[in-house]
């Protein structure tokens, strides 16, 4: 299994489905999450950095629940982890 993410591209927020290969442990948390009902999405930002957040719906609306900003690069499996094992509490 892989972690499905909602990738915009720049420069008009164009949507691509992305899949990110991660552990077993950490593909079965997000897998839960989304399970749930939240979702994962990411970009590349201007500054060369790239955003990961998970998004799940909260007081009526759909919001980011956790972030995480990485060089993009490689730090991005060790950031996607972080997004996946904090989004855990949101389940």
């Amino acid at each position: 299994m892989t972690i499905p993410f909602t990738q915009y591209l720049r420069p008009n927020g164009k949507k691509r489905r992305v899949e990110i290969d991660r552990s077993p442990e950490i593909e079965a948390i997000a897998q839960r999450f989304i399970d749930s009902g939240g979702r994962y999405e990411c970009e590349e930002l201007t500054t060369g950095h790239a955003s990961f957040t998970a998004v799940k719906f909260v007081d009526g609306e759909y919001q980011d629940v956790c972030i995480q900003l990485v060089m993009n690069g490689p730090g991005v499996p060790e950031a996607v982890d972080r997004l996946v094992l904090r989004s855990e509490k949101y389940i």
